[in-house]
């Protein structure tokens, strides 16, 4: 694809995401992998020099993981803004706003893409209203905070297939609380903080809509919501209560019940794979090999030979 067309149609992101329903539609798939869940999508882009212009089809949010000296960026302005953008730069685009950006030389970072209506859910689990205004940082603006939670969604994207479902939806869904805590009119109004554990009971529903539900692409959001807690109360207080963040106990879940199927049926790998809710056969063998040091091939073997 040429430069200028993809530029075209990049410009053309509010209304392909009308179309199919991709958070990240706009965004060339030869520029990096994407991630989309309930919780909103992620991408890591690595492109340029280049240049864009576009109206946000969603909330978006700009991390920078290399330099960009010469950046120009106008957003909502025919004004454009000359500046060094460090590692960690931090750049907030509203839904429905207008931007232009160039760089000059080639980079790589972190979109977020946050459905209004998911982050006005969100605002009101955490605040307890959603009527809120996004107040975008200076330009060249670094968060350390922004760019620690960056690294982590990045080195999730480097496991490729095996990236672990739940755990990119909990960083975007932290993500997306940070950035309304700190970048949104909500800056004012700190959200409480309640303390302590899931109690018994909400700990036995919790497992039990897991286990009921392994197969799914399960989200932080639901699994809150079924104890009435917020997203970011339910990530601490699941922790506290099981000693693991939740994306840990759905995996070890999930290689539980697959190793189970392996040793006790005949059925075939890859659908043994589907019923404990890896993405493949090479997931469920990648998984296995790292957290349990076989295969499921190694396993049906042994356990074929006892």
């Amino acid at each position: 694809m040429k430069e200028a067309d993809r530029l075209k149609w990049f410009s053309l992101g509010a209304t392909l995401a009308e179309t199919d329903g991709s958070l990240l539609s706009s965004v060339p798939h030869e520029w990096g992998p994407k991630f989309e869940a309930s919780s909103g999508a992620v991408t890591r882009t690595m492109t340029g020099p280049n240049s864009i212009s576009f109206n946000a089809p969603s909330h978006m949010a700009l991390l920078l993981l290399t330099p960009q000296p010469g950046r120009e960026v106008a957003l909502n302005s025919d004004r454009k803004s000359q500046f060094l953008a460090p590692v960690g730069t931090l750049e907030i685009v509203p839904c429905n706003a207008e931007l232009f950006a160039h760089w000059p030389v080639p980079k790589e970072n972190l979109l977020l893409a946050l459905a209004p209506a998911q982050l006005d859910r969100l605002a009101g689990l955490e605040f307890g209203r959603n009527d809120f205004e996004f107040r975008s940082p200076p330009s060249g603006h670094i968060d350390e905070k922004a760019l620690l939670l960056g690294q982590f969604i990045k080195e999730e994207f480097r496991k490729g297939e095996s990236v672990n479902d739940l755990y990119m939806d909990s960083l975007i869904t932290v993500f997306s609380t940070y950035l309304l805590r700190n970048y949104s009119t909500f800056q004012d109004r700190r959200a409480s903080q309640p303390r302590g554990g899931l109690t018994p009971r909400a700990w036995r529903d919790v497992q039990d809509y897991i286990r009921a539900n392994i197969g799914d692409q399960l989200s932080v959001e639901r699994l809150a919501l079924l104890v009435g807690l917020s997203p970011s109360h339910f990530l601490r207080a699941f922790k506290q209560t099981v000693g693991q963040s939740p994306h840990q106990y759905v995996l070890a879940t999930r290689l539980e019940l697959a190793e189970r199927l392996v040793a006790t049926t005949d059925l075939p790998f890859p659908k043994i794979a589907s019923i404990a809710g890896f993405s493949s056969h090479s997931h469920l063998t990648a998984s296995m090999r790292r957290y349990r040091h076989t295969t499921p091939s190694e396993l049906r073997r042994a356990c074929t030979g006892r």
